[in-house]
């Protein structure tokens, strides 16, 4: 854990930094910060506008409960950084939504602890923020994408993992909660296969753990 130059606690650098799906020139220490949070609920945008304008780097935190609204308020004020909620992510209307402030970067806001990379790439987003987060993560995560710097877990980069049909299989049903068990029942396998499957898949996705191989494998979109 670090600080930086505002005084806000960074968490571990090495899991936020992370290079933008698309290129953009970043903010040379910018010395402030428009923001615009969107989400069809008002309650979030309300509190991420109450707890981000706290920041002595931020100019203004903008609200919007819908891309329409979100697209007129991006071409009059041109924020730095939009962050937009995941349910709201279709990639044609948030195509409408850049072209509004081209030079804005994206940030993706979900529930999830994970977001799949073809998500991020389809929609030309930096990163994402995940709800699950603390305040003083979050604050963080769109510190570093109003300085240019996308965000994801550098664990999770690199190319997506080739599994076999069974795998993405196991994983899914994994990701459910099932037991072996339950997952033999299902593809009409024995225990013992169902374990080989999920063994090779967490070789291939570098996972230690049903948690850790469900998360990558979410986040490349291997599985939902």
């Amino acid at each position: 854990m670090g600080s930086d130059v505002t005084g806000c606690t960074l968490p571990d650098e090495r899991r936020l930094e992370w290079g933008c799906a698309d290129e953009v020139a970043p903010l040379r220490q910018p010395t402030s910060v428009r923001l615009l949070a969107v989400d069809p609920h008002e309650l979030i945008t309300w509190g991420l506008r109450t707890v981000l304008t706290q920041q002595p780097w931020v100019e203004r935190c903008l609200q919007a409960t819908d891309l329409v609204q979100a697209g007129a308020l991006a071409a009059r004020y041109s924020p730095h950084v939009i962050m937009v909620d995941g349910s709201l992510a279709d990639a044609g209307d948030m195509r409408t939504l850049q072209d509004s402030s081209p030079s804005s970067r994206l940030l993706v806001m979900t529930e999830r602890q994970a977001v799949p990379q073809r998500l991020l790439q389809t929609l030309r987003a930096c990163g994402f923020v995940s709800k699950a987060w603390g305040i003083e993560e979050i604050i963080a995560a769109v510190r570093l994408a109003g300085l240019g710097l996308g965000l994801a877990p550098p664990e999770l980069a690199g190319d997506v993992p080739q599994l076999t049909l069974r795998e993405e299989q196991v994983l899914a049903r994994i990701a459910h909660g099932e037991t072996n068990e339950q997952i033999a029942s299902d593809l009409r396998l024995s225990p013992n296969t169902v374990k080989q499957h999920a063994s090779s898949a967490y070789r291939k996705l570098d996972a230690h753990n049903r948690t850790e191989a469900v998360r990558r494998a979410q986040y490349h979109g291997l599985i939902a």
